[in-house]
């Protein structure tokens, strides 16, 4: 019989990523309560899922720098002392795929889209046509002997701030009408995907001037964009958080107002994570991908009618074709319009 008493997940891929994997932790902690299930990822996401119920331990691993061989060897040995039962690995690429298979687990479960899926046991097919949440949970589905209950599926991912994060939060929104909070993230590490900086300038003052204070927020990698935001929106009723926050304090600011502005990034699944209604633009991406909103209250914007997109499944440096339509023809405007409408 194949026990199911220790399980790790490795997911070494972006914030987004993490967060879409928690319902299918959370799936499986419904179906498996007495396990024990650890959670492997890149050093800047620990943050946002250490204090999760369902996960037993966090386990770091950073990929970046010149000792990349030392730091596998490092972190395939910590796995290996573990003498996990299962190990599940929704991320796809080789170092993912390299400390599955060396994990030492007795089922190893991945997607048939994985770079070495031949190192699996158990191989899961990638349904192009499924939100990524719903792909995931088929992983928990291809575990020998499980007992899968639809009733059980959770999937919102749920996120678990600290005390501290609550009073920092606090601090930052006191004195702040909460209730004409709008959280606007324009950013993205993809050229494509991100809204143009003018038009970001000139939404934000719309939005203030219909009576709203916008919270601007964003990645340390955003800093500049964002400062060159700042400096051209001078008004109280602005508030500047990017590279301020923690991706679970941004999670918290979000959850405290009454809509959420974001591109195809991280912000949207941190959004899709709260009860906020959320106003998704989609520029070189789409839906079609399997990452939007799930269950959240939302209303997409893209420019459907243009031939040339989806250019690509993630987001490109710049426009293949020079023109960027698909963001450059949306009017800031048009999203304010949304705004009222959902609101």
């Amino acid at each position: 019989m194949i026990k199911l008493d220790k399980i790790l997940i490795i997911q070494t891929a972006f914030l987004g990523d993490v967060i879409l994997s928690l319902p299918m932790v959370q799936t499986l902690k419904n179906h498996l309560p007495d396990s024990k299930i650890d959670f492997l990822c890149v050093p800047v996401n620990v943050s946002v899922i250490s204090n999760h119920p369902a996960i037993n331990s966090v386990i770091p691993y950073d990929k970046k720098g010149a000792d990349k061989f030392d730091k596998f060897i490092e972190v395939l040995s910590e796995i290996r002392e573990n003498e996990y039962d299962i190990v599940i690995t929704p991320h796809r690429f080789l170092r993912s795929a390299l400390l599955t298979y060396y994990s030492e687990g007795k089922t190893r479960i991945g997607f048939n889209r994985n770079t070495f899926s031949f190192l699996l046991t158990n191989k899961v097919k990638y349904a192009y046509d499924k939100h990524e949440i719903l792909r995931n949970i088929d992983l928990v589905k291809a575990i020998p002997g499980i007992n899968f209950d639809e009733a059980k599926i959770s999937l919102k991912p749920e996120l678990y701030p600290s005390s501290d994060d609550e009073n920092i939060v606090n601090e930052i929104l006191s004195g702040m009408n909460i209730n004409k909070l709008i959280t606007f993230a324009p950013c993205s590490r993809w050229v494509t995907k991100q809204f143009p900086l003018h038009k970001s300038v000139d939404l934000i003052n719309l939005l203030i001037s219909d009576g709203y204070n916008v919270a601007l927020i964003g990645g340390n990698d955003d800093r500049e964009y964002c400062r060159r935001v700042e400096n051209r929106v001078i008004n109280k009723n602005f508030i500047k958080l990017c590279g301020k926050l923690t991706a679970v304090q941004s999670y918290l600011v979000i959850k405290k107002s009454r809509l959420l502005v974001t591109v195809d990034s991280a912000a949207q699944h941190l959004g899709a994570a709260t009860d906020t209604p959320l106003i998704l633009i989609y520029g070189s991406t789409n839906s079609t991908f399997g990452f939007y909103p799930l269950i959240a209250k939302n209303k997409i914007i893209e420019q459907s009618e243009l031939t040339c997109r989806p250019c690509t499944d993630h987001g490109r440096t710049k426009c293949p074709l020079g023109h960027f339509r698909c963001m450059e023809d949306i009017e800031p405007g048009r999203i304010m319009n949304e705004v009222k409408g959902l609101i």
